[in-house]
């Protein structure tokens, strides 16, 4: 990847960090998107400017889309820009200023500016800016990230990429008592006071998936329930929910139910505690329960031949079982059972028959010898015979 050149003239000896990036974009970030925002700070001191992805990706040990992902994370929080030309060609970019009254400055405190080599690749991992379409009020002199990209839908969304939430923001959603009210909820159900991390995780799932007060409440019961206190757990459910369409308490009721009567004693069976089932998994068990109309103990059945045969989880080679039994018209464990006996004794029976032909066979073998048509001779005869002959000569 091309070198680029941070142009600037700090003159300074020593890198300034506002004490807001401190206070309200630390706390939330990434560790190690922190040390590249501090990097590009520090680069202004230097008296040699010219840096590059691949350089920076080094001395982080990193990989360049590593870099790519920590800049798109500080542009999506409102401190960089991003530019780049129709080409997709990384231009520039400028850190704004961070200033404590929220005011739109103008006057750039760094530029990275690109030296003419295609950086194309950049582009690789593009992540659009998160998009809030949920009314918070803001001073009128804010520029809110959420704003930037109103023509965004939710689904052009990366997930995975969450805002950090600064406090001024905090407090304009805390304004709202359905806020504050399942804020209050989640605390009783966790059993501890939210930290700004656990608070930035909820705001997250409100604010960007979208989710109703209601549907948050339910969503921290059921994990809670289930055994689950940790709020990346929540927001890890919260995504999937998200991803397949629940957003409603009903829709999510319906799902943990399949989830707690069918898709958890079958995760539990193949020891696989701990995750949600995929898609293609939870199709499957939707197909045993739904199509098929096994209950759960023939399931379970199947699942434990499964281990006991291939010793390792697969959802296929149950579904090969189930299919079978499905085919032979299997209804009950007694039915599994009749044919179970009925396998066994076909298999018996196939080994006697073995035995036997190789009885046969071994038998056969050993009267070769004797396996002709015998002959009855009279000896005296043929002695009378013989002598006969030797007298006429």
């Amino acid at each position: 990847m091309g070198g680029i050149k941070l142009d600037g003239s700090s003159g300074l000896t020593d890198t300034l960090v506002p004490n807001r990036f401190l206070d309200d974009y630390m706390p939330n970030a990434n560790g190690e998107f922190v040390k590249i925002y501090l990097y590009l700070l520090r680069t202004l001191s230097s008296s040699d400017c010219d840096v590059s992805i691949c350089h920076i990706a080094d001395i982080f040990n990193h990989t360049e889309k590593d870099v790519i992902r920590a800049l798109k994370y500080w542009e999506n929080s409102g401190l960089i820009d991003l530019c780049f030309d129709s080409d997709q060609t990384l231009t520039s970019i400028t850190l704004k200023p961070i200033v404590t009254d929220y005011t739109v400055n103008d006057n750039t405190l760094m530029e990275v500016r690109h030296s003419g080599t295609d950086n194309s690749s950049i582009l690789n991992s593009k992540t659009p800016a998160v998009t809030s379409t949920r009314e918070v009020s803001k001073p009128s002199n804010v520029t809110s990230q959420t704003d930037s990209s109103k023509e965004s839908t939710a689904d052009s969304v990366d997930r995975h990429m969450k805002h950090a939430y600064t406090a001024n923001e905090i407090s304009m959603f805390k304004s709202k008592s359905e806020v504050t009210e399942f804020l209050y909820l989640a605390e009783k159900y966790i059993g501890k006071t939210l930290s700004g991390t656990d608070v930035n995780s909820l705001l997250y799932i409100y604010d960007v998936l979208q989710f109703e007060p209601e549907l948050i409440e339910y969503l921290v019961e059921y994990c809670v329930t289930n055994g689950h206190r940790s709020l990346r757990y929540i927001e890890k459910v919260a995504l999937s929910w998200s991803e397949e369409g629940i957003n409603t308490v009903s829709l999510a009721k319906a799902n943990t139910t399949l989830y707690s009567k069918s898709c958890y004693p079958v995760l539990k069976a193949f020891g696989l505690n701990g995750r949600n089932p995929g898609e293609g998994e939870k199709a499957m068990i939707i197909k045993w329960t739904n199509s098929y109309g096994f209950d759960m103990d023939i399931i379970l059945d199947a699942c434990n031949r499964t281990i006991n045969t291939i010793h390792q989880p697969s959802f296929e080679y149950a579904d090969s079982i189930l299919s079978k039994w499905k085919e032979k018209g299997i209804r009950t464990l007694s039915d599994v059972k009749a044919l179970d006996a009925q396998h066994s004794k076909a298999k018996a029976d196939n080994a006697a028959n073995s035995h036997n032909t190789k009885n046969t066979s071994q038998t056969r073998n050993k009267n070769s010898f004797n396996d002709f048509e015998q002959r009855n001779y009279d000896y005296k005869k043929l002695e009378k015979k013989l002598l006969g002959n030797l007298t006429s000569e």
